[in-house]
């Protein structure tokens, strides 16, 4: 018998519950990817620590920041939501911009801030 290489993972109720935070950025100048990240780590790191930004697991979705309208979604967990929101409003500037971070909402899936906060529905939701 071949065994599975691949670790298990673990089942929903074990997992950590997360929060999907949908923002916007306001900026005198378009802001790309690599500098918000740059800012918000930075802001994170000033903010709570180093230890507090491990424990917040905050991920800044890639796929889902769109670079023209400066819209994106970060995930984080449940109980640090208002850590991450904190964090994100200390930001003033990124690069040589002067920055305001606006926080379009909270949900709980990917798909509840896709349709709500993002506006990308698809036409299954058009019944």
């Amino acid at each position: 018998m071949l065994e599975d290489s691949r670790p298990k993972t673990l089942p929903p109720s074990l997992r950590d519950k997360g929060r999907y935070i949908v923002f916007e950025i306001i900026s005198e100048n378009p802001v790309e990817y690599k500098d918000f990240l740059e800012a918000f780590w930075n802001s994170m790191v000033m903010f709570l620590g180093e230890l507090g930004s491990s424990d917040c697991q905050a991920r800044i979705l890639k796929n889902l920041y769109d670079q023209k309208s400066q819209r994106g979604v970060i995930r984080c967990k449940h109980d640090m939501v208002e850590h991450v929101r904190s964090s994100l409003s200390m930001i003033t500037m990124i690069g040589e911009s002067r920055t305001l971070i606006r926080i379009n909402g909270v949900t709980g899936t990917i798909k509840a801030a896709r349709n709500k906060y993002l506006a990308m529905r698809d036409l299954r939701s058009f019944k």
